[in-house]
């Protein structure tokens, strides 16, 4: 498939860069990666003490065929928008990443095309969703469900599902429990073993809905019920990790809700890749 990129914002609008849309992508840089490498030197040779990710700014040249109705077009969706996306699709799959628009110029018009040079800021890697739902219920037995966009994995009775993380990041979970719970559980495990552990001490009749967010900007947890949110911070049992990240490589999620009816966990996280 040809290469396909597009912006889409907090309320779901595209700006489309194709022909169909009267707007491409005449020049593109910025699209591979780098690290910054710190070095110590002991006796002429170099050892690697330290690596990050740099941000990243994109360079675009965007032709507008409708002229100065495009670029206007453009600067409006770009202003009206809180929150954008940037989309790339290549015969490898589709990631997409948070991005800011930081500046476009606006040329004169040559033989009715208009040329913008555009410079966008980086604000996070290029991201897969995927998702897990595990279902505990009275019913035995159990599917693995796997799509290409969003990935899903579901299992019923035995509380457990597993997991793969693609990326070669640590990546934070959002968790959802839903249904009553008693001091519930959610455990990471690779190769048999616990490596991190979610604990909440309550004790839930009421089948509210607990939400768990990992993001490190945006820590929180909190419970829901009709229209009334709760912050839930505190019911954490300080003694697990409670904020959980999904290592590289495949997991099993184990989920507990220590009562016996039926209930719910949802899990979603985004995988992390440096390039496309």
């Amino acid at each position: 498939m040809r290469r396909k990129l597009y912006l889409v914002n907090e309320v779901g609008s595209t700006f489309y860069f194709d022909y169909t849309h009267n707007c491409v992508i005449e020049e593109m840089d910025g699209f591979g990666f780098e690290f910054d490498i710190d070095y110590e030197e002991f006796d002429s040779r170099f050892v690697e003490t330290k690596r990050k990710i740099p941000q990243r700014t994109l360079d675009l040249t965007l032709d507008f065929f409708d002229g100065y109705h495009g670029f206007t077009r453009w600067r409006e969706f770009i202003t009206k928008s809180k929150e954008v996306r940037l989309f790339y699709e290549t015969s490898v799959g589709k990631k997409y990443c948070y991005v800011n628009v930081v500046s476009s110029t606006k040329a004169q018009l040559e033989s009715g095309v208009l040329k913008s040079k555009v410079k966008i800021d980086c604000l996070s890697l290029w991201l897969v969703n995927k998702s897990a739902h595990i279902e505990v219920t009275d019913a035995g037995g159990g599917k693995i469900y796997t799509y290409q966009y969003p990935y899903v994995y579901a299992v019923s009775f035995n509380g457990k599902v597993t997991v793969n993380n693609e990326s070669s990041r640590n990546v934070p979970l959002v968790i959802r429990l839903i249904g009553n719970c008693y001091n519930p559980r959610v455990i990471i495990r690779q190769n048999g073993v616990d490596i991190q552990t979610l604990r909440l001490i309550v004790d839930e009749r009421d089948e509210p809905t607990i939400v768990i967010c990992s993001e490190p900007t945006n820590q929180y947890i909190k419970r829901l019920l009709d229209a009334e949110e709760q912050d839930y911070y505190d019911k954490q049992d300080f003694s697990c990790e409670n904020f959980l990240f999904l290592p590289p490589g495949e997991s099993e999620i184990f989920f507990d809700p220590g009562v016996r009816e039926e209930a719910t966990c949802e899990i979603s996280f985004k995988e992390e890749y440096i390039a496309h």
